[in-house]
């Protein structure tokens, strides 16, 4: 780890933080954020400290928990008790389920080369196929994601899926939490368009422009769908993979969301953003879950930041340079 320490010490973006957060991460981090920092920090993807990490991710315990829990139907139990509900509930309730620990094991890096997560996933596209979906934007955004994650997006049923939601955009450019909401929901909408950043078929889509217009015109106020009501919200940088966590990551995802569109436009509250987050950075050098609530710093938060960091601030430092040497 030594040799990759002095590398992130040469990285000119580095330099411009209150402290190098890479060899924290490498020193006490989880084993897929180390893998992370290697692979999308450093972009180191050939070293043997790099070699054995990946080698250890298929051993890793917490992944290989999640996969013991599933069935042979490809099925993960449901959580509580199903007493009383009819067979739609309850199938709602496990797509929920599949939902949830498929998005827990995309984070632990598990891929559509898994025949269990396939078989999952089997399972959450059959779901999606129903006409009457009853849910909230953001689970069905979720196995949006799990379907581009696991290389699924090619599915018809996904493709007409993320067509019938871009149809439903609001005149504002947001989405609602639900069908029958009036007003747009920012954490559905900002959660809906971070998922299609990742997609592969639908760039530059004019629909998504807009969409990115209603975040920039909402951004940093109080979300008026009640879904996630408050301020504090946009503090709350950690995400998770159950329920509404999965919506959270607050102005840090906001930032992620702009990288994933490449959208390298003059944007004065995004500059803003990112002063912030350099300024907000734990004397341990990790950046907090919750800032003004969490002293002791999240491992996945603070590889989060470098990633926009390392997008952001390597922008500026070649802007700088570019305008030195035409100038």
């Amino acid at each position: 780890m030594i040799i990759n320490d002095k590398i992130s010490f040469q990285l000119p973006w580095v330099v411009q933080l209150k402290k190098n957060a890479i060899p924290i991460l490498l020193d006490a981090a989880p084993l897929p954020v180390r893998y992370l920092v290697f692979r999308d920090i450093l972009e180191d993807t050939s070293s043997p400290d790099f070699e054995a990490l990946q080698k250890n991710l298929r051993k890793h315990q917490p992944r290989r928990k999640k996969l013991a829990a599933q069935n042979s139907q490809g099925l993960w139990p449901i959580a509580g008790s199903v007493k009383g509900l009819d067979g739609r509930q309850i199938q709602t309730m496990q797509f929920l389920a599949q939902v949830e620990a498929l998005h827990e094991l995309s984070e632990l890096l598990l891929t559509e080369k898994s025949e269990k997560a396939m078989l999952g996933m089997r399972e959450v596209v059959r779901y999606l196929a129903e006409k009457d979906l009853r849910l909230r934007l953001h689970p069905i955004t979720q196995a949006i994601y799990l379907a581009i994650h696991f290389k699924l997006e090619g599915s018809p049923i996904i493709k007409q899926l993320i067509r019938d939601i871009l149809s439903e955009q609001n005149a504002d450019g947001g989405w609602s939490s639900l069908p029958d909401d009036k007003q747009s929901c920012i954490w559905s909408s900002l959660f809906f368009l971070w998922t299609m950043g990742h997609s592969e078929k639908f760039p530059g889509n004019r629909v998504l422009q807009k969409g990115l217009g209603y975040l920039r015109e909402n951004l940093l106020m109080a979300d008026r769908s009640l879904l996630l009501p408050g301020l504090q919200t946009w503090d709350t940088l950690i995400t998770g993979s159950s329920g509404l966590s999965a919506i959270t990551g607050g102005s840090l995802r906001y930032l992620e969301t702009l990288q994933l569109y490449a959208d390298d436009r003059k944007d004065r509250k995004a500059e803003k953003l990112l002063d912030w987050l350099m300024d907000i950075q734990l004397k341990n050098g990790l950046w907090p879950s919750i800032v003004g609530r969490d002293r002791q710093g999240d491992h996945n938060v603070t590889l989060r930041v470098l990633k926009v960091m390392k997008h952001f601030q390597g922008r500026r430092l070649q802007e700088a340079l570019d305008y030195d040497q035409y100038n």
